[in-house]
């Protein structure tokens, strides 16, 4: 399938996370996986979010009520008008905005870029704050732009590059908030240090938490895939395919689709490896299993290795016109590879038989029967001569619950 990971690149990638030493391009060419590890990302951090932002909104609050109070607020009656405007109408809004986010899911899609800003917003209010009272003289404040450059960038779960990118924001914004407001140059600096210390730290941590995530990741999806794929070709294993393909069956019984089952053999494969070796025969199961993985196109279809050198492909809702089509063009496509074979009795190339069986899913049908149907059709094009596709509509059979077939024809 197309952005698939095979085994060996899910544990190069996730050595490389372990290490920090992940290509960046990597979650580009594979957004699927990207997208996967974010969902996992947010499932983990949401809770911690939640905590943290009620703490914070509460912290927020009582500081409020304390200069409400005239405790702890400059001497300018104009500079305490705007450090509650500054709460009140962004700090407060921008909390109850990530709060919003993490509750609302739909919401969730854009959690990164929503939270990230909300994050930089209510940063650069807490500097503006910071500013005034250092300014006035009232240095205590400071510890408000540690605390908030600490839980935007480790409690929030935002990404590496948005967490880089929003500490040097928060940075730049205090720097430019000092030099308005005419803070001395020894307290701009003496500050300014503490909140470059802190927010190198905190990118340091958030990059390193994010890479052994992403190796976590990438190495459960290594281990995912060595259950449920074949070694050789990539394609779903034995087991899977019985797995899957109850699922299905059930699927299309409640949506009431017909579901079809294609077995395919490639032809004189014994005289294959005695010809060419075993290695050649390897090669040659893995392109035929990329021919045959290419038919299996949408949501429901998939394709897996049945054992040796056959395949099943297994297709939900197919039309009812021609139910052969899908396997004519995977014969087709299998010739048209041109794979030498002096060896086949039927060509001078690799050629496939396919066996095809269809039926709608009902009470008195059941999986099992529709795969010895369709098991009994590859029979029949093998005894037919090869290199050929036969089809039977099971619908046709009468209503058991492993369908009376007749012996292949």
């Amino acid at each position: 399938m197309a952005g698939r990971l095979e085994n060996a690149q899910l544990q190069a990638f996730a050595d490389q996370t372990r290490e920090s030493n992940l290509d960046p391009s990597l979650y580009t060419r594979f957004p699927e996986l990207e997208a996967s590890f974010r969902q996992l990302y947010l499932e983990q951090n949401i809770a911690r979010a939640t905590v943290s932002t009620a703490i914070y909104l509460g912290l927020l609050a009582i500081v409020t009520a304390l200069n409400v109070f005239g405790s702890m607020a400059p001497e300018s009656g104009a500079s305490i008008d705007t450090v509650f405007l500054l709460r009140l109408g962004v700090a407060f809004p921008a909390l109850i905005t990530i709060l919003a986010v993490i509750e609302i899911e739909p919401l969730q899609k854009y959690y990164q870029l929503i939270v990230g800003s909300c994050a930089f917003v209510l940063g650069c209010s807490v500097m503006w704050i910071s500013a005034i009272f250092l300014a006035a003289g009232v240095p205590q404040f400071q510890m408000g732009d540690v605390l908030v450059i600490v839980y935007a960038c480790l409690f929030l779960g935002l990404l590496g590059r948005i967490v880089l990118m929003l500490a040097t924001g928060l940075v730049v914004a205090f720097f430019t908030m000092g030099s308005l407001y005419g803070v001395a140059t020894a307290d701009l600096i003496f500050a300014g240090s503490v909140i470059i210390a802190t927010a190198l730290m905190v990118v340091l941590s958030a990059r390193r938490v994010e890479s052994l995530v992403r190796a976590t990741f990438l190495e459960q999806r290594f281990l995912h895939q060595i259950a449920e794929r074949d070694g050789l070709t990539g394609l779903y294993n034995r087991r899977k395919f019985d797995e899957l393909a109850q699922t299905v069956w059930n699927q299309a019984r409640r949506d009431k689709q017909r579901l079809q089952i294609l077995f395919v053999d490639i032809d004189n494969f014994k005289a294959y490896n005695d010809v060419y070796g075993h290695q050649a025969g390897d090669d040659c199961i893995r392109h035929v299993a990329r021919v045959i993985d290419r038919a299996a196109r949408r949501p429901l279809d998939f394709s897996a290795r049945y054992g040796g050198e056959e395949f099943v492909v297994v297709l939900y809702g197919p039309a009812a016109t021609d139910l052969c089509i899908v396997a004519e063009q995977i014969r087709q496509a299998v010739q048209e590879e041109a794979i030498p074979h002096t060896g086949s009795s039927v060509a001078n190339v690799i050629t496939v038989s396919v066996g095809s069986s269809a039926v709608k899913p009902n009470r008195a049908r059941s999986l099992s029967g529709l795969i010895q149907q369709a098991d009994e059709s590859l029979y029949a094009a093998k005894q037919a001569g090869r290199n050929l596709v036969v089809h039977e509509d099971v619908d046709e059979f009468g209503a058991t619950g492993t369908f009376e077939v007749s012996s292949a024809s």
